[in-house]
């Protein structure tokens, strides 16, 4: 790969673990389900605009043979979250994360045995060291790492519903008959999980929280930047994944946690453990052998 070709991959690691930052902090004030409807509507708003701008608007009336994908994309984005939250409830934070992240295992096999992609044994091997290298920096103690957790098994649809909503995403972008533009995609997306999270929020009383965004300055700022954090990763998700192969996209995320304990140590003065530095470390190798074996292969095919 080519560095110009890295430079929309990378923004996405940043601007998704600037994203998660923020939304971490709006949690703090709020429940899950509140923080979900408040960031959606902010990124409803923002999309609107953005559209409206673009003359996109109209786009959306123009799904025909491509409606149903779109809502399922919306229904595995609320599923998503609303899995590894239960497991958050149920089982460590630690090990949740670090199942999360295993979401690239299911790429990679979903990419080899239904798109037929054609990993090399370095691939598999880089992946697997950034992964390592990803729960070096989360600080997984791996001497109490176990699974059989009661949440472990909604943490792991939570990484499968991730997953499975990449390809079905990639598979609206570039549907052969109505190929759907991203802010579409992004718009409806955004819209069934608000609604989603609006009729979850009710059933569970919460939505009178939501005053607190007005008592609360410091989560109302965390919210809106979330929300254009969310609006933000929607753009730049979206156009690499119509540009490259859903597991390359998926090796980058997990440069996530770099920028996220970056941010956090920087803007927070939360310290780095030398454990979190090695990891940083591992996770650079190992994206930067990933970047060398796609040279290696782009080279070949070029010959």
């Amino acid at each position: 790969m080519k560095p110009k070709q890295t430079l929309p991959l990378l923004l996405l690691a940043l601007i998704w673990g600037s994203y998660y930052v923020a939304s971490q902090k709006a949690v703090q004030g709020l429940s899950v389900f509140s923080v979900g409807i408040v960031i959606r509507f902010i990124t409803l708003i923002l999309l609107t605009l953005l559209m409206w701008k673009k003359g996109e608007l109209k786009l959306l009336l123009h799904t025909k043979g491509v409606t149903a994908r779109l809502i399922l994309i919306g229904c595995l984005g609320f599923l998503l979250d609303l899995t590894a939250f239960i497991g958050l409830s149920l089982s460590a934070a630690g090990i949740g994360t670090a199942l999360l992240k295993c979401d690239i295992i299911f790429v990679n096999l979903i990419s080899v045995i239904i798109y037929k992609e054609r990993f090399t044994k370095f691939d598999w091997a880089y992946t697997f060291v950034m992964l390592f290298g990803v729960f070096l920096v989360m600080g997984v103690d791996f001497g109490s790492f176990s699974l059989g957790g009661r949440g472990d098994i909604f943490f792991i649809l939570s990484a499968l519903f991730v997953s499975i909503n990449a390809f079905v995403i990639k598979s609206v972008q570039l549907d052969k008959k109505n190929p759907v533009a991203d802010n579409v995609i992004a718009y409806y997306n955004n819209i069934v999980t608000m609604i989603l999270f609006t009729i979850a929020t009710i059933l569970m009383g919460r939505l009178g929280e939501l005053k607190i965004l007005i008592q609360d300055k410091s989560t109302l700022t965390a919210a809106l930047l979330a929300g254009l954090g969310q609006t933000l990763v929607y753009i730049v998700y979206y156009y690499n994944l119509r540009r490259f192969p859903v597991w390359i996209v998926k090796v980058f995320l997990l440069l996530m946690p770099i920028v996220s304990t970056l941010i956090c140590f920087l803007l927070f003065k939360e310290k780095l453990a030398t454990m979190q530095l090695l990891g940083i470390t591992v996770v650079l190798a190992g994206a930067f052998g990933i970047l060398m074996e796609q040279k290696k292969k782009a080279r070949c095919a070029g010959e």
